[in-house]
């Protein structure tokens, strides 16, 4: 009887798992410490300490979802206590070419975005330049700016205004203006990938240059995503459309952010956009803008 109850003892030790073992000292310091500096950086940290103790790996989860907690709560208070005039980030960028010899050309992109997350509001402006002479002649001259507001009821739901201002002549108009608002959802919440689409009623004044001033009323639909792929290489792509009446706008701005020193990156982009109805019939439908320019964080 002893001897059965003692072989099936062993069978039964053999068949569980492995006992977990506490995690070493050295690796929760480790992880305290990538916590500190970011997000990413504790997420490969645990993966990579995960790897080399598996035994561990429980303890380690529970460790990193405290330490997120902790810096979610932080960072809750941070905002709650955050005056009008603090808080703002933003960066600038600038890209410059010129061609002499058969042909010459001179070419300037110029781009500011500042941006502001509160408690319940979020607020960004974005301004662009682009501007491209040929052997003297004008052949591109671009500029929009805009702002938005979200009130946020919740992590995922959100409430917008948004207005935009652009000149493009080599588009057929002097000047567009838009308003809008409407409601705005994200698919998709993590330090390291956001998606979200928006959708709602605008209104556009748009002052063509041969047709003169129209007024008109739109619906928009917009997705944002954003993702970043290691701590210093991020890819964005936003896309909105304007359908109105006789006319839809599209516009898609794809870019590729790779971190050099410190608060300096460059940046690759390309804008595209789409007019189904273009002022006159000598104007192309689908026009677009590719950008290489230095960016810098502030």
């Amino acid at each position: 009887m002893i001897r059965r109850l003692g072989l099936a003892i062993l069978l039964l030790a053999i068949a569980l798992p492995a006992s977990a073992e506490p995690m070493p000292e050295q690796t929760e310091m480790l992880l305290r410490a990538a916590a500190d500096k970011s997000d990413a950086l504790l997420g490969s940290t645990a993966d990579l300490a995960k790897k080399t103790l598996p035994k561990s790996a429980h303890e380690i989860d529970a460790l990193v979802k405290q330490l997120r907690t902790m810096a979610t709560l932080r960072h809750q208070l941070k905002l709650r206590h955050l005056g009008l005039l603090r808080g703002w980030k933003g960066h600038g960028q600038v890209g410059a070419s010129t061609s002499s010899g058969n042909t010459r050309s001179t070419g300037l992109a110029v781009g500011l975005d500042f941006s502001r997350e509160g408690l319940r509001w979020t607020h960004a402006f974005n301004a662009t330049f682009d501007y491209e002479r040929d052997n003297g002649v004008e052949t591109k001259g671009r500029y929009f700016g805009s702002y938005q507001t979200n009130y946020r009821f919740s992590d995922r739901l959100y409430l917008l205004g948004l207005g935009s201002w652009e000149s493009d002549r080599f588009s057929g108009f002097d000047s567009r203006a838009t308003e809008s608002v409407g409601f705005g959802y994200s698919l998709v919440r993590t330090p390291d990938l956001t998606l979200s689409v928006e959708g709602g009623p605008a209104l556009r004044q748009t002052d063509f240059v041969i047709a003169g001033l129209k007024n008109t009323f739109a619906g928009r639909a917009a997705v944002n995503y954003a993702w970043s792929l290691l701590p210093n290489l991020k890819f964005a792509e936003n896309m909105s459309y304007y359908n109105e009446a006789q006319d839809g706008t599209f516009t898609s701005n794809t870019a590729l952010t790779v971190g050099l020193i410190g608060s300096l990156s460059v940046q690759a982009s390309y804008l595209a956009q789409y007019e189904s109805t273009p002022a006159t019939a000598l104007l192309h439908r689908y026009n677009s803008t590719a950008r290489t320019t230095l960016v810098y964080s502030f």
